[in-house]
């Protein structure tokens, strides 16, 4: 069981919170290597290294001593390693004192600990797409040769729209 107090001025409460049994804890540990991509329901701590793009549907905790070299979507995340990648936080993206973030940022929230490392672009605010189709994007983009980018599309569509008139 997980209790959050959350403080409203007109309604101070606390809310608790039932681990659901279903979901699964994924764990990278300290020491391991994974090379490839990650396709996470739930939520996923990292201690070792990951080598390719990640998708957490949940929480992603990214620990001190871990490493991501690939492009990361999740619900939310806390970093505390080394993330050399873009990050798309659908909710809260946390950088510890530790953390180390070379890429772009998109996220609806924010917090930064003095001492965090951060390089990059930051895009706040609530996704226009959803998650899921953030998501297909990245697994997408990394075959070059099933894809082209939304860009080149309405591109495309334009130009032959402009040939038939």
């Amino acid at each position: 069981m997980i209790c959050i107090f959350d403080y409203n001025q007109n309604h101070p409460q606390m809310k608790i919170l039932e681990k659901n049994s279903n979901e699964s804890v994924n764990s990278i540990g300290k020491g391991s290597v994974l090379d490839g991509s990650i396709n996470a329901p739930g939520d996923i701590r990292i201690d070792g290294v990951v080598k390719g793009a990640l998708i957490a549907g949940g929480r992603l905790v990214l620990g001190k001593s871990g490493k991501i070299e690939g492009d990361v979507q999740c619900g939310s995340a806390v970093i505390s390693g080394e993330l050399k990648a873009n990050i798309t936080s659908k909710d809260l993206l946390i950088l510890k004192e530790t953390a180390q973030l070379y890429g772009d940022i998109k996220t609806e929230k924010i917090s930064i600990e003095p001492g965090a490392m951060f390089s990059g672009r930051c895009e706040m605010g609530p996704s226009p797409g959803g998650l899921k189709q953030q998501a297909a994007n990245i697994f997408m983009s990394n075959d070059k040769t099933k894809t082209t980018t939304t860009d080149q599309k309405k591109e495309s569509n334009k130009k032959d729209n402009e040939k038939k008139i």
